[in-house]
């Protein structure tokens, strides 16, 4: 003889139709995309503005290299006149500029894009496939 089964042991059984409950299925998995898309584009559209203010910074600095060099070339063409020590200090202040504005432009450049949405997707799929595989057993 059997014994009765606790309400937590008896198997689960919806008074929804099956085409009801595909159609609902299918509704959550449409809002779940609508969503990651949404979340996606606006991670996006951060690293987009993020990258716009790096390349502007790392502008900057090119140019300041240009003129850096320009003036170590000019100090080397003045060396033998009385202001080469003037050109030589502002070629070096000039330089140490562009070199802190190219390293903090290339550190404010994003390393991986889209790296939240790609984990919170990864996250969705190992959950649906959990929940596939314990569907199936």
């Amino acid at each position: 003889m059997t014994e009765p089964r606790t309400p937590l042991e008896q198997p689960v059984r919806s008074k929804q139709p099956t085409g009801e409950l595909l159609r609902e299925g299918l509704d959550a998995t449409q809002e779940l995309v609508r969503i990651e898309v949404a979340l996606g584009r606006e991670e996006l559209g951060s690293e987009l503005t993020q990258a716009r203010t790096s390349g502007i910074v790392l502008g900057v600095a090119a140019a300041l290299v240009v003129t850096a060099v320009t003036m170590f070339l000019v100090t080397l063409a003045a060396a033998f006149e009385t202001m080469w020590l003037a050109s030589l200090v502002i070629g070096g202040l000039a330089l140490s500029l562009a070199a802190a504005l190219g390293y903090v432009g290339w550190r404010a450049l994003p390393g991986r894009p889209l790296t939240e949405t790609k984990a919170r997707l990864g996250s969705a799929l190992q959950q649906l496939r959990s929940g596939w595989h314990g569907s199936r057993r």
